[in-house]
């Protein structure tokens, strides 16, 4: 249903947004702690997709 596709859409999101932060993370002066930065969405994107309903 449309519910489903809304939630998977918004955790689609949430990974780009944590890759986004990923890629930018790595042209700054720190980007050993912007790729741990940028775990923290995707890890919750990818458990809200896949996680336990």
């Amino acid at each position: 249903p449309m519910d489903t596709v809304a939630a998977y859409a918004i955790s689609a999101f949430i990974v780009g947004f944590g890759i986004g932060i990923f890629i930018a993370g790595l042209n700054s002066g720190a980007p050993a702690l912007w790729a741990c930065v940028a775990l923290i969405p995707v890890l919750i994107g990818l458990l809200s997709a896949f996680g336990p309903k």
